[in-house]
């Protein structure tokens, strides 16, 4: 066929194919395809570095107001939660290891931030993989056990401090920062 008959021919033949007539196809044409993704860029530690260290001071800082809260309303205020002396008990006996869960929260989220800036969504899987069977085994442990509450927040703790050195581990230390050379000259003023 002539080049416009062979034209015509391929488009009634993509109106077949989607399952549109011509004339639905003018009235509504195609929509465009969706844009190619985005090439994955490159993370600049070295510049970030700034932000990230102004982050974790601001976590810490909640951090702290946080525990110091908790370790006030567990103490102090206790009497308000339970008149169960057994209840205020235990809730002093679990008050160190829910401030070191409060204590290091802040700065796991962060750190998991750092990996989600990086793109680097295979670390946050083998972190949580790595995370989640390890607090499954030691769940199991603790149940065997009958560790009971104090089990339970020192999985929870575990939880925490091994996120925090995962992230922090995959976000800094396992793999080479290659940082550019105006942000390795623009650190220092920055910071």
């Amino acid at each position: 066929p002539p080049p416009a008959a062979a034209a015509a021919t391929a488009e009634e033949g993509s109106a077949a194919a989607d399952g549109r007539s011509p004339l639905v196809q003018f009235v509504y044409p195609r929509r465009p395809s969706p844009p190619e993704a985005a090439p994955r860029t490159s993370f600049d530690m070295a510049a970030a570095w700034p932000t990230l260290r102004q982050l974790l001071r601001c976590t810490a800082a909640i951090s702290t107001v946080v525990v110091g809260l908790a370790a006030t309303l567990l103490t102090a205020g206790a009497g308000q939660i339970s008149s169960d002396p057994a209840v205020r008990e235990q809730m002093r006996a679990v008050l160190p290891l829910m401030a070191a869960t409060l204590s290091t929260h802040g700065t796991a989220i962060t750190l998991e931030g750092v990996l989600l800036a990086q793109k680097d969504f295979a670390g946050l899987a083998a972190t949580y993989t790595a995370v989640g069977l390890s607090c499954a085994a030691l769940l199991a442990l603790v149940r065997r056990s009958g560790a009971g509450l104090l089990g339970v927040w020192g999985v929870y703790v575990w939880y925490c401090l091994l996120r925090v050195v995962l992230f922090a581990g995959r976000g800094f230390g396992w793999r080479a920062l290659k940082p550019t050379p105006q942000a390795a000259e623009a650190a220092p003023a920055l910071g």
